[in-house]
């Protein structure tokens, strides 16, 4: 999941990726109540609140929305969706803003961060300040966790098939095959080597291998991964696939509906079809199969 701080008018705001261990938690915290829309802020000069938005199709807890708003002032006029979950009380939002800030203060500047508290405390009408929690040393423990995790030998951790997220009005046209492999939506159509600083515009195997190598997707498989396949149409352009936990493959050809099947519209599932004996149109070459470390990036 993505936090993006609303804050900025004319400057990007800043953004973080939340750890695997703090999605659980958002999960925990957000699953059966009913959350504002990521539109719903009044649009004023300064913080406006947290954007929370998923970054793959992993499966959310049901009733959960793909984008949503935390802390923040909402419009005076506005309504909120009929539903039968109850809302965050503004103790339990205060709390939540407060927890999801400090999984970001490596992305916030620290006079903007003095700034935020300093505004939250005020609109809340109170002196009181907030007593420190053990959510900084948490956050330490859960970091070196993750550094021997990604020692540890290879884990696959194939996602279920949630096509319905590549497929949405807003993402479809905007993310790519490379993004639905890498299961990251940057709807920036992403290219491989792009993020890394390493871009290639030649059509083969080796190049757009060693583009993918330079975002972190490799031929060898070191803590947890999810499974990748790679295919070129010679001179011309590239294709991913990513294999899913059901079994079978899925894929996003360009802008189009991601899928699990090949050009003939048969389920590529993973034993009689595989992306290197499935039809593929003039994709004609299979480069082979690779390993995607979880919550890749990808631009």
């Amino acid at each position: 999941m993505i936090i993006t701080l609303d804050v900025f008018s004319g400057r990007p705001n800043p953004s973080w990726l939340l750890s695997q261990k703090d999605t659980h938690r958002l999960a925990e915290r957000f699953s059966d109540r009913s959350l504002a829309e990521a539109e719903a802020v009044d649009g004023v000069l300064g913080y406006r609140g947290l954007v929370v938005s998923a970054t793959s199709d992993e499966q959310l807890p049901e009733g959960m929305p793909a984008t949503f708003r935390v802390g923040g002032l909402l419009p005076a006029d506005y309504a909120a969706p009929e539903s039968a979950l109850r809302a965050l009380t503004a103790d339990e939002s205060d709390d939540a803003v407060h927890w999801l800030l400090s999984t970001g203060q490596h992305a916030i500047k620290e006079d903007i961060f003095a700034y935020l508290e300093d505004t939250i405390e005020m609109r809340k009408q109170s002196l009181e300040t907030e007593p420190p929690t053990e959510s900084a040393m948490e956050e330490k423990i859960w970091k070196e966790e993750a550094k021997l995790v990604a020692k540890a030998a290879c884990i696959i951790q194939n996602t279920a098939y949630n096509p319905a997220f590549w497929n949405a009005a807003g993402v479809i046209g905007k993310n790519n095959c490379y993004n639905y492999a890498m299961n990251y939506r940057s709807d920036t159509f992403a290219q491989p080597g792009r993020i890394s600083g390493h871009p290639n515009n030649i059509m083969a195997c080796a190049n757009v291998a060693t583009a993918a190598n330079w975002d972190g997707c490799k031929a060898t498989c070191s803590g947890p991964n999810k499974n990748v396949a790679l295919v070129i149409w010679p001179g011309q352009d590239y294709h991913w696939y990513r294999k899913h936990s059901n079994g079978f493959w899925g894929h996003k050809p360009g802008g189009t509906a991601a899928r699990n099947t090949d050009s003939l519209n048969r389920v590529i599932n993973g034993t009689t079809l595989t992306p290197q004996n499935c039809a593929r149109g003039p994709y004609t070459v299979f480069c082979g199969y690779r390993y995607s470390p979880t919550g890749m990036q990808v631009r």
